[in-house]
């Protein structure tokens, strides 16, 4: 019980570790990547790759770290161990002896993915509550997506949903806004659940778990940025003018200013308003385009983990030697 649980905390701080520096590399690539370009779209699907593959890395280097052990327990292997005497076991069947180090490192990284994970499902399960709240005083109405029109000051207007895709306005924006910007502005939120960014959103905050706070945030915060601008672009094609939905978008954050966010992703004005108009009425048309992240983020995180279990006696023993050179 004692080796599994040594082997635990080891599998912990090389996940830890891994995804810090995986980050680090990351957060250099997501800067240039997403900087302002006519493609908003696909500088949203780099951005969602990029921000995930910290915890790809991260968990594609703890499967091949722990792969020789397990394929030896369930006969798919031979004993790996033997070969190497000389150094650090990370195994639970001939472990090393315990080394303090690594212990306190994989119990500091085990408590804090703990602890926020369980901030990120008190968020989640908040937000339901929420959600469900405003659309009992909602009435529905027909359109691509469902769409709840709720009563009350005009603050409201949320694309939402994971499986159950709908959007949540305020009725009362039919006073505030035209009806070519309400056009455009219903346009952006449909545009936002056909690219599945509160699902994307989503991964992108469970896969922050295996990153520092700060560059977790970021990651984020770059991908919304880009997946903002792509639903502007969709929104400007339906509408056909950008000077319309820059207006919509100006009256939007004014109205919403101080308003928290009620959905996985930032209601119409709420984020970037300055880049966002800029965009909008910039010499160079912002071009729609279909999100392809979740597709291209599941391939890469497929091919990962399969190069990595390829190559898991070389990754094992490379982390094995590694760790006992630092502990």
């Amino acid at each position: 019980m004692t080796a599994v649980l040594g082997f635990i905390l080891e599998c912990a701080a090389v996940a830890a570790v891994v995804g810090a520096v995986a980050s680090l590399w990351v957060a250099a690539m997501v800067g240039a990547w997403t900087r302002h370009g006519a493609w908003p779209a696909l500088r949203a699907d780099g951005a969602f790759v990029l921000g995930i593959l910290p915890a790809v890395v991260a968990l594609a280097a703890v499967a091949a770290t722990a792969a020789p052990a397990l394929s030896a327990v369930v006969g798919w292997g031979q004993d790996h161990c033997g070969g190497h005497d000389h150094h650090l076991h990370l195994c639970f069947l001939h472990s090393s002896g315990g080394r303090p180090v690594l212990a306190v490192a994989g119990a500091a990284a085990l408590a804090m993915f703990v602890f926020r994970a369980g901030g990120l499902v008190w968020r989640i399960l908040h937000t339901r509550s929420r959600l469900a709240a405003l659309e009992a005083l909602g009435s529905p109405r027909t359109g691509p997506f469902p769409v709840v029109v709720v009563p009350g000051a005009p603050r409201v207007c949320h694309a939402a949903g994971v499986l159950r895709r709908r959007v949540l306005v305020s009725g009362s924006l039919e006073e505030v806004l035209t009806a070519e910007q309400l056009q455009g502005v219903l346009a952006h939120e449909e545009a936002h659940l056909r690219r599945q960014d509160p699902l994307a959103s989503l991964l992108l905050c469970a896969s922050g778990l295996f990153v520092p706070p700060p560059l977790a945030r970021r990651f984020l915060a770059r991908y919304q940025l880009a997946a903002e601008q792509a639903c502007d672009a969709e929104a400007v094609h339906v509408v056909g003018d950008g000077a319309v939905m820059a207006e919509a978008l100006v009256k939007m954050a004014a109205l919403q200013r101080g308003a928290r966010e009620a959905a996985a992703v930032p209601a119409f004005g709420q984020l970037a308003l300055e880049a966002r108009v800029r965009a909008l009425l910039g010499d160079e048309p912002l071009q729609a385009r279909a999100s392809r992240a979740l597709l291209l983020g599941a391939g890469v995180a497929a091919g990962v983990l399969t190069l990595a279990l390829l190559h898991a006696g070389f990754l094992h023993h490379a982390v094995e030697t590694a760790l006992h050179f630092i502990s």
